[in-house]
């Protein structure tokens, strides 16, 4: 069988007029404008917290535990009972002084009226109404007595640990039991490092943050700043200044004796800012794209030993207000509300990428999409 082959010119006229390739279009990007925004000077410290009301219960007598009337975990009020010690003789001994007491009493007021009278002397009087004064302290001293044996809560808390003791335990004067706090109000005791301690001042707001999921969050002021620096053998670690800030505790979450991250919010001030969805990293150094006229980058572009030749001629075909994106380390300070204070790199008026930034690299035309407000 005989092939029919086309004469070579209609073939070369048949390629000719294949559809061409589409040309690529410029990567549509959101741009934000840099300016000034306020930022807040802070030093960061983790610390502990301490409650502001934290007892030791101790009996002030000696004893057996007959009962005891509260759990650990517990929230009580101030005066409320804890624990009851033996007290039948302390009980005994108040109830006979009561009944003297009463006689006492009754006696003095019979021979008051009959000094009234008359018919008894002053002196005689006056030593049994001496009698009844004395009987009424003793009641007065034996009910102290029995009240020592009822031990209670000196303050509004939370109950401690209480497997220390147990029913038939025999306590002594003085011993600790358990422990009483008051998390309402919290402490964080901060030891800020020698060189930032002249920044901070009485009543500075400091920022709390836990480290759980999510995170428990609150907002204290500076009420102590110790006149002493740290040095070896004291709380506080050597070349720092005690620091006390007071936390309400709204939510309850946060307990003595927890880790907690603080920043001391130290000023305020304005400064150059940049988005944080602007910001990208490379071997550890930020950047960003930077939008600028081709014509303004063109003879960087074309010195450059890192862009393509392909690329290069392909920009120059390009007009010179075509917008393309440059990539521009910067330095930045620490964030804070989703933006950069930024030290260099940027100046007001820039404009930086805030989207599609992976699909970037310098040299690539752009289209520019409607800003987002910053």
């Amino acid at each position: 069988m005989r092939r029919l082959l086309a004469p070579l010119p209609l073939l070369l006229l048949l390629v000719g007029c294949g559809p061409k390739q589409p040309q690529r279009q410029p990567t549509a990007v959101q741009v934000q404008t840099i300016g000034s925004a306020e930022f807040n000077p802070s030093i960061d410290v983790i610390s502990r917290l301490s409650s502001t009301t934290d007892v030791s219960l101790r009996p002030e007598a000696d004893g057996r535990v007959v009962k005891i009337l509260v759990k650990q975990g517990q929230k009580v009020k101030a005066g409320e009972p804890i624990l009851v010690l033996d007290n039948v003789q302390q009980t005994a001994a108040l109830d006979s002084a009561k009944a003297e007491a009463r006689k006492d009493r009754l006696n003095a007021e019979r021979y008051v009226f009959l000094n009234e009278q008359g018919a008894v002397s002053t002196k005689q009087r006056d030593a049994y109404v001496t009698q009844a004064i004395q009987s009424a302290e003793r009641v007065r001293s034996d009910a102290a007595t029995l009240g020592y044996k009822y031990v209670t809560s000196p303050i509004d808390g939370e109950i401690g640990d209480l497997d220390t003791v147990k029913l038939g335990d025999y306590v002594r004067k003085g011993q600790a039991i358990t422990g009483i706090v008051d998390n309402s109000t919290l402490w964080t005791l901060m030891d800020v490092p020698a060189t930032e301690a002249s920044r901070v001042a009485l009543n500075q707001e400091v920022l709390l943050r836990t480290q759980g999921n999510p995170p428990v969050e609150g907002s204290g002021k500076v009420v102590f700043i110790s006149p002493y620096f740290g040095v070896s053998g004291n709380s506080s670690s050597p070349n720092t200044v005690l620091v006390k800030a007071a936390f309400p505790n709204l939510t309850g979450k946060l307990k003595t004796g927890q880790y907690v991250l603080n920043r001391i919010i130290t000023g305020s001030q304005q400064a150059l800012s940049v988005p944080v969805s602007a910001v990208l990293m490379q071997a550890q150094q930020p950047f960003v794209y930077r939008i600028v006229r081709l014509s303004e980058a063109l003879p960087k572009i074309k010195a450059s030993k890192t862009v393509p030749e392909k690329q290069k001629k392909r920009l120059a075909s390009m007009p010179g207000s075509t917008p393309i994106v440059v990539q521009t380390s910067v330095q930045l300070g620490d964030l804070q509300h989703n933006r950069y204070p930024v030290r260099s790199g940027l100046k007001a008026g820039d404009q930086v990428v805030v989207s599609n930034t992976a699909l970037l690299r310098t040299g690539l035309p752009v289209t520019i999409a409607p800003a987002s407000k910053p």
